[in-house]
């Protein structure tokens, strides 16, 4: 088993050697993205069946899995796994704020209820804002959605 330490150098290494191929030549950086792509695809095609069989089997032992953040890492990048509920919808305020931001506005998560409903609060010019609603279904609601399509219902609390 790896330790910290060994993941570290790997990772050091993974850096590396990224520096050194960016400096080869269009043909060359080809062969070797294909070849990753390929070894990629290899390795999540092994996870996914991995996976089901593990679903079959054990779910706690999956979900201990998952706890790792090794695995949880690698299963991620792989897009095996989604990142937390509460983690996407923050990326989807982030790429929202720049835009309110600008009309001097900005959002905020409030609360999350399951299953499907989260509660956000427009603040600065946006909470007072004739637009507010809009602003909240035209542009909150549906960055919210397109990262977390569980999301059905976004409300504006004050």
């Amino acid at each position: 088993m790896l330790t910290m330490s060994n993941i570290e150098e790997l990772v050091t290494d993974i850096s590396r050697f990224e520096a050194i191929i960016s400096e080869w030549d269009e043909s060359q950086r080809c062969v070797v993205v294909g070849l990753q792509r390929s070894i990629e695809e290899l390795h999540k095609e092994a996870l996914t069946r991995l996976i089901k069989s593990l679903k079959q089997e054990s779910m706690t032992a999956l979900r201990h899995a998952v706890e790792d953040e090794v695995v949880y890492g690698v299963l991620l990048y792989h897009e095996l796994v989604k990142q937390p509920l509460q983690q996407r919808i923050q990326i989807a305020l982030d790429e929202v704020r720049p835009g309110l931001n600008n009309h001097y506005g900005d959002v905020e998560l409030v609360a999350v209820k399951p299953p499907d409903t989260v509660e956000v609060r427009l603040t600065g010019s946006c909470s007072h804002c004739a637009a507010s609603n809009l602003t909240l279904s035209e542009l909150v609601e549906q960055t919210i959605q397109d990262h977390c399509p569980e999301i059905k219902q976004v409300v504006a609390v004050r």
